[in-house]
This record gives C-alpha cells, sequence and structure tokens, in this order.
C-alpha cells in the first residue's frame, strides 16, 4: 500500500470521526434544549368553572314540638338523636287538674240536663194550665186574674227552659276545650323524624341551641310557648351556602351545584340552586348572601348543621381537551417570561398561544380557549391529544399548576375542577 494511500485512508477515518462528533453534538443539544423545557401530555378530562362557598346543612322539614298547656311533665320517653314516628308519645304533663275540670264540666252538664227536665215538665203544666183557664173564664168558672197568672207562669217556664238549654250549649263548649286541654297533656310527635335540640334563635346559618326539655320540668303556657324539642324529617335536607356579594351576580336559578362535607370530602352530592335570598348579612365587614337548594338524603348520613363546601357550577365540558392553565402565553407573560413566536396579546378574548415540543424545539401554536378556572384550561382547537405543552423551564418553581396533570381540582372562589 503507497504513502499516498494510506493518507488518503487516515483523512477518510478523521473525517467520520468529526462527523460523527458533529452529530452527537447536535443531538446533545437537541436533548440539552429537549431537557430545558418542563412539559405536560396534552390529554382529555372533565373541567368546571366554579364559584365556591361554605354552606350549612339544615332539614328541609321540621316542626318545633312545644307545649300548650301548663303543669309539670311527668313522662319523657324520648331524647336527642332518637327516631320517632308520627302520633308517637314524646312527653307528657301531669293531667290532673285537667282531668278534674273534664269531671266538673260533665257533672255540671247532669245537673243541668236535670233542671232542664224538670222545668220542661213544668212547661208542659202551664201551658195545659194556661189552656184549661182561658176555657173557664167565659164560662165564669175562673177569675181574669187566674189567667194572668197561668200565663206567666207559662212565660217564666219558657224562659227558664230556654235559659237551660243555652247553660248547657255553653257548658258542652266548655267540656270540648277541657277535653282538648287533657288531650294536649299527651304530646304526640306531628312528623316521623329525628329529635334533635329546639333553637332560641336562628341567626343566618348558625343555630343557636338549648337542650330539649327534662322530666319534672314545669311548663308555663300562659307565657311564650314553651319547647320541649325539635323533630326533623332527614329525608331531604337543605344547604344554605353564604355567597359573597362579588359572586351572588354570577349566580343563576336552576343552575348547577355539588358540594361535599367535611367528613366525607371524596363524596361529591349534585342538586340545583333553588334559591338566592335578596336580604344581606353583615359578618365581619363583608356582605354575604344565602343560596340554598335541596338534595335527598335517603340513607340520612347528611345531619343537621354540618359543614358543606358548595360548588355553583359556571360553566363545565366533558371529556375536553385540558391543560394546565401555566401552559398558556398570556399567563407564564404575567411571571414576566418572553414567548417567542406567539403574539404580545390575544386577537380576540378567547384566543391565546401555547408553545409545544416538537423534536426538541418548542413550536407556538396559536389555541382557542373554552371554559376556564384556577388551575387549567379547556383547548378548542389549535392542538391534540398527546402533544407535549411547555408549561415552564425545567427546574424552576412551577406556577398555576404547572405539571400537575389535565384536571384540576375543585378549587376557591372562581375555580373548578
Amino acid at each position: 500500500m503507497t504513502r499516498t494511500t494510506l493518507k488518503r485512508l487516515g483523512l477518510a477515518a478523521l473525517a467520520a470521526v468529526v462527523a460523527a462528533g458533529a452529530g452527537l453534538a447536535y443531538w446533545r443539544n437537541q436533548a440539552s434544549q429537549a431537557s430545558e423545557y418542563a412539559t405536560v401530555k396534552v390529554a382529555r378530562g372533565d373541567i368546571q368553572e366554579t364559584v365556591s362557598a361554605l354552606g350549612v346543612l339544615v332539614p328541609s322539614q321540621y316542626v318545633d314540638v312545644g307545649a300548650q298547656v301548663s303543669g309539670q311533665i311527668i313522662k319523657l320517653p324520648v331524647t336527642l338523636g332518637d327516631t320517632v314516628k308520627q302520633g308517637q308519645l314524646v312527653a307528657e304533663i301531669d293531667p290532673t287538674q285537667y282531668a278534674a275540670q273534664v269531671g266538673q264540666d260533665q257533672a255540671l252538664i247532669t245537673d243541668l240536663d236535670a233542671q232542664l227536665e224538670g222545668w220542661q215538665a213544668k212547661l208542659a203544666l202551664a201551658r195545659w194550665t194556661h189552656d184549661r183557664t182561658s176555657r173557664l173564664v167565659p164560662q165564669g168558672g175562673a177569675t181574669g186574674q187566674a189567667l194572668e197568672q197561668s200565663r206567666a207562669d207559662v212565660k217564666v217556664a219558657e224562659t227558664t227552659v230556654a235559659s237551660l238549654r243555652a247553660q248547657i250549649d255553653k257548658a258542652h263548649n266548655a267540656l270540648k276545650v277541657d277535653q282538648a286541654n287533657l288531650g294536649y297533656t299527651q304530646i304526640r310527635a306531628p312528623i316521623a323524624g329525628l329529635v334533635i335540640s329546639p333553637t332560641s334563635a336562628v341567626y343566618g346559618n348558625a343555630w343557636s341551641k338549648v337542650d330539649i326539655a327534662h322530666q319534672g320540668q314545669t311548663l308555663n303556657a300562659n307565657q311564650n310557648a314553651p319547647l320541649l324539642m325539635r323533630i326533623a324529617n332527614l329525608d331531604r335536607m337543605v344547604v344554605r351556602a353564604q355567597v359573597s356579594e362579588a359572586d351572588v351576580a354570577r349566580l343563576k336559578i336552576g343552575m348547577p351545584v355539588n358540594f361535599t362535607t367535611l367528613g366525607r370530602p371524596d363524596r361529591h352530592m349534585e342538586a340545583r340552586l333553588d334559591a338566592i335570598e335578596s336580604t344581606p348579612e353583615l359578618v365581619n365587614g363583608a356582605i354575604f348572601y344565602d343560596a340554598a337548594f335541596e338534595v335527598a338524603n335517603p340513607d340520612h348520613s347528611l345531619l343537621p348543621q354540618m359543614t358543606a363546601q358548595v360548588f355553583f357550577v359556571l360553566a363545565e365540558a366533558k371529556n375536553a381537551l385540558v391543560v394546565p392553565l401555566a401552559a398558556l402565553a398570556s399567563i407564564q407573560r404575567q411571571s414576566g417570561a418572553r414567548i417567542p413566536g406567539c403574539p404580545s396579546a390575544p386577537p380576540s378574548e378567547d384566543s391565546d398561544c401555547v408553545r409545544v415540543l416538537v423534536d426538541g424545539q418548542p413550536v407556538a401554536r396559536p389555541v382557542t380557549v373554552g371554559v376556564k378556572n384556577e388551575g387549567n384550561a379547556q383547548i378548542l382547537g389549535g392542538i391534540e391529544a398527546g402533544d407535549q405543552v411547555i408549561v415552564g423551564i425545567a427546574g424552576a418553581p412551577a406556577g398555576n399548576g404547572s405539571g400537575k396533570g389535565n384536571a384540576g381540582g375543585k378549587g376557591g372562589g372562581n375555580g373548578g375542577r
């Protein structure tokens, strides 16, 4: 092999090494650029824009059970937390004086009936005497004075009979009242439900409670109606949520709403908004309005005074393309980031721009944005499922939920799912 040939082979080998080194440097550069970006894969999911508020659960139907007569409680067979049936005895007041009054009424009626019977006989006799005297006067068998006396006797008897009948009617009415009062000594449940404490005051969503009555307690029905207990039907509950004045204008009757409780944060219950109260409530200097809705509670797992985290659904999308809010150029600019390839301002309210990593290089793509909440945004067009969208610089502090999945959890005031 000649020297020239060896030289040529050496140059070729050197060229190959240089080319390989250049290729390796290129791919290392590409990989380095790709590793500079934090990305999230575009996927499908559900998203909601919501207004959140705290609420309290109250029974949709309840009855405050009170005493209609005065006296000492001699029997109280139920206590807090008991379940009662409609018509079940829940308390009994000493009936002694009421039973005695009924007995007096009945005795009076018996006496008046006897008097009436006697005077009816006198009336019949007076009328017979008057008729006989009237026939005798023309024949001279009776005087005019006797006739007048017989007429007066009839009048007295008729008046007495009428008076006795009126007294008997009055006595019967008194008997009905006293029998009713005697019945009121047995207090029965007006509805089926759970025995809970009565309230001494209601302020907003908070119930100021007092204990139920106790055996031996004396009640005075002539003063404020004494409450014994409250019986609540828990088959349906009402959630009363306090909504800030900044958010209440965004609520609409009939809009979807869901909520969780502190004990079951994983259980989302759904309903529709039933009412928005127009009377404001001042809480620590802030104005709130009550928004209420009803929910079925067949298993009675929802109890009075439970706290509810309520979400009023302003907008939602199912199985939508969802990206973290941090992928939007408009959001990234808020932190001072430069977004090459994206316009400095979106052309419309529902337009934005994202950068997609393609072969290790960021490529700007205009997108149309739909439902948006504090963590995520629905993309209506411009990218596809599986695209890697840039949400920030690798190793930089995460912002606005970057890299945290495709469907955010329910959030605060203007949050969502």
